[in-house]
């Protein structure tokens, strides 16, 4: 019993605030009487590489002159937040991939439930699904690998179809995006002798989908929120001479992520970035606030509005190396587990840059267990029947 408390109190806490999943995972851990465990994954090496990485980001902001206290505050939050993961995993689980998964998937269609019933008693955000807390977006994110669980096992059942629904009435392009590349990637992996013919399906459904939409968006403009923001950022990013007040005119999510992509591209040290916790600071420099009054200014430059965009604006393109190494590294073709993970990756590198709030670093280190247990936890239930037909025949 404690141990399923322990398992579930962070994963109903991925819609609050940053600092109360934190508090949760960290709650999990002490109540397993795990909390010392912290001294058995620190390795000399991690230590070093932590005090290098500090004193390039010290040595950067002091050359650009800017603030050091968001950035410590940033270290600290990732660290502790990535350290007690680890420790979930590894001590709270115990390593048991599938039994985390069923949790998940358990306090997700309770989630979507509170939130179809909320949709249905008019509780919205601006039309949009909303559940106990977070934006649409943040549920759509969230119930992202989910929807990947089912279509690998062609699952049909209640659950799988209010999922779906829910999914489809939070309107987020970004999540829409993210499950036809991962859908894409799982049909490729796994019929990769029937590679082109896969493509040209996928092609056709792109086409069909996007016509389909477009003719909806001429007819009822208002039923057209996802294909809206998706055309208008396509034709933003054609146009090479852009700037920031043309933008002001545009959609709340179009404008939102080309101001903070165009503020990544001209802050200063594009190759190491400019410190972690910086992309605000960049933010004011390159868009100053005092040339305008558009109410939206400043929306998303927190968080960058993309992962992508905010390591690439903090870290540089150093920063993006490591973070697609990292996913490549780790990634396994064989895993489900896999695929449900980087689902998530996929969706907050286009949009959800808070390294650590919804889930965040929890599903990075899902996706870092994933890959390097499940093919394990495989050979050895292949080497277990194996030797169990050879006591057999003896």
């Amino acid at each position: 019993m404690k141990q399923k408390i322990a398992i579930y109190l962070p994963l109903f806490s991925l819609l609050s605030y940053w600092y109360i999943e934190l508090a949760a995972v960290l709650f999990s851990i002490l109540v397993t009487g795990n909390i010392l465990k912290v001294f058995n994954i620190l390795k000399i090496k991690h230590i070093t590489c932590l005090i290098l990485f500090i004193i390039m980001e010290f040595i950067i902001m002091s050359i650009l002159n800017y603030n050091m206290q968001k950035c410590f505050e940033q270290i600290l939050l990732i660290t502790t937040t990535a350290t007690a993961y680890y420790i979930y995993f590894q001590y709270v689980i115990k390593k048991n991939i599938c039994l985390f998964v069923k949790c998940y998937l358990n306090v997700n269609i309770i989630m979507n439930i509170y939130a179809l019933i909320a949709y249905a008693l008019h509780i919205t955000i601006s039309g949009r699904l909303e559940s106990w807390g977070g934006e649409p977006g943040d549920i759509s994110l969230l119930t992202l690998p989910a929807l990947i669980y089912y279509f690998h096992h062609k699952e049909i059942s209640l659950r799988s179809i209010l999922t779906l629904i829910a999914f489809i009435l939070s309107e987020s392009t970004a999540s829409y995006v993210a499950l036809f590349i991962t859908i894409s990637l799982l049909l490729i992996v796994y019929n990769y002798k029937n590679l082109l013919k896969i493509i040209l399906s996928l092609s056709i459904i792109l086409s069909i989908g996007y016509t389909i939409s477009n003719a909806i968006s001429k007819e009822i403009p208002e039923k057209s929120n996802a294909m809206l923001k998706f055309q208008e950022t396509i034709n933003i990013l054609q146009n090479d001479q852009i700037n920031y007040y043309e933008l002001e005119s545009l959609n709340a999510s179009t404008y939102a992520f080309i101001t903070n992509l165009l503020v990544a591209k001209s802050a200063p040290s594009r190759l190491l970035g400019t410190g972690l916790g910086t992309h605000p600071i960049n933010y004011k420099i390159e868009y100053p606030p005092q040339n305008t009054n558009y109410r939206l200014y400043g929306l998303n430059s927190n968080d960058a509005y993309s992962l992508t965009i905010r390591v690439f604006s903090e870290l540089g393109y150093i920063g993006l190396f490591f973070l697609f190494f990292f996913l490549y590294r780790n990634f396994n073709s064989k895993s489900l587990f896999s695929f449900m993970a980087i689902s998530y990756i996929i969706n907050a590198c286009i949009t959800g840059g808070h390294y650590t709030a919804n889930g965040g670093m929890l599903f990075f280190i899902f996706f870092y267990f994933s890959g390097k247990y499940i093919e394990k936890e495989a050979l050895l239930k292949s080497t277990n029947k194996i030797q169990t037909k050879k006591k057999q025949y003896v």
